[in-house]
């Protein structure tokens, strides 16, 4: 499935380390402490970017979907050899 954002990017925007650049090595729960924190602080009624924002959602929503896809069962067989 594209989603229109690579994983380097939702990782640079979510400010995750090259080398973390490996969601499965971050986790889920600082994939959201860092989203709540850069989503809040882009909230355009307290005078953020909407831009920013979004592109913040998006990249959690890119990380989330690689994760979600890593823990989901394989839908290939094992082959017999």
């Amino acid at each position: 499935m594209r989603t229109g954002m690579s994983l380097d990017e939702a990782s640079m925007i979510l400010n995750l380390k090259k080398s973390a650049g490996d969601v499965h090595a971050v986790g889920r729960e600082e994939l959201l402490k860092r989203y709540d924190h850069l989503f809040k602080v882009n909230d355009p009624a307290e005078g953020g970017s909407f831009y920013l924002q979004s592109k913040v959602f998006r990249a959690k929503e890119r990380l989330e979907m690689e994760l979600d896809r890593a823990q989901a069962p394989s839908d290939t067989p094992p082959q017999n050899p």
